[in-house]
């Protein structure tokens, strides 16, 4: 049987074991209350609140690097070579940067299995004998039409040579219908996901010849899985939150 002195201590530590566990669980109810309160407050005005956003910023980054750091980095930067979104700049594919768009980007994904997924914009691969699946009557581009067009959308940008080469691949852009997703300037539609081609921030690659040749022949179908069904509405908009501030703290 033990003796008095070590009974004393097992008290003491049984004492110490359950103050622990109170604080810890009330560590989690007082993170459960605030995830609550986000999630019924207006996700863009909680990115004008600084209390919301460190709690934000705090939470959402774990979770980001647990889930979406595999393909956007650590950081939040992207992968050009697997056309992973640089996150940590102002530059925004889907939507504006706003919080609310932004989570419903997390919540539904890209191209994922949702019904509420961003997938109204498909680039065709105008290399292969049939471009694209929905539109049967899109036809494979010429070599000469490719080196064109790559001169128009360089000189888009303003990195590129200017007419007679870019004055054809103009009319190649009109024709083939690139318009109708990129604009008539070539500066994108957000509301579908295309991507401005008049700035000098690319998806895929650095902008190079190359990088835009592959693009045209090989098409992009970007994905991003939807989180809706793994993570809770609470943590959907922590991550939210704290990829809005990564685009914040660009400079």
């Amino acid at each position: 049987m033990a003796d008095r002195p070590q009974r004393r201590r097992w008290r003491a530590a049984a004492v110490v074991a359950a103050t622990a566990l109170s604080l810890l669980g009330g560590v989690a109810l007082a993170g459960k209350l605030v995830s609550d309160r986000l999630v019924a407050a207006d996700p863009d005005a909680l990115a004008a609140n600084a209390a919301s956003v460190r709690f934000g910023r705090a939470h959402g980054a774990l979770l980001f690097r647990e889930h979406c750091a595999a393909c956007h980095g650590a950081d939040g930067r992207g992968d050009p070579a697997a056309g992973a979104a640089n996150l940590a700049d102002r530059d925004w594919l889907y939507g504006s940067g706003r919080t609310s768009e932004i989570e419903g980007v997390i919540a539904h994904g890209i191209r994922a299995e949702a019904p509420k997924t961003w997938k109204l914009a498909d680039m065709p691969a105008f290399g292969r004998a049939r471009p694209s699946a929905a539109d049967p009557t899109l036809q494979p581009l010429a070599a000469g039409e490719v080196s064109d067009l790559i001169d128009y959308l360089q000189a888009v940008e303003g990195r590129g040579p200017g007419a007679p080469a870019a004055e054809r691949g103009r009319v190649v852009y009109t024709a083939r219908g690139c318009h109708d997703c990129h604009g008539a300037d070539g500066q994108g539609d957000p509301g579908i996901g295309a991507p401005n081609l008049a700035d000098d921030v690319w998806l895929y690659g650095h902008g190079g010849r190359e990088d835009i040749r592959r693009s045209l022949l090989d098409g992009r179908r970007g994905r991003c899985p939807a989180w809706a069904d793994r993570l809770s509405p609470g943590e959907i908009r922590q991550v939210a939150l704290y990829v809005h501030s990564l685009s914040e703290t660009a400079r």
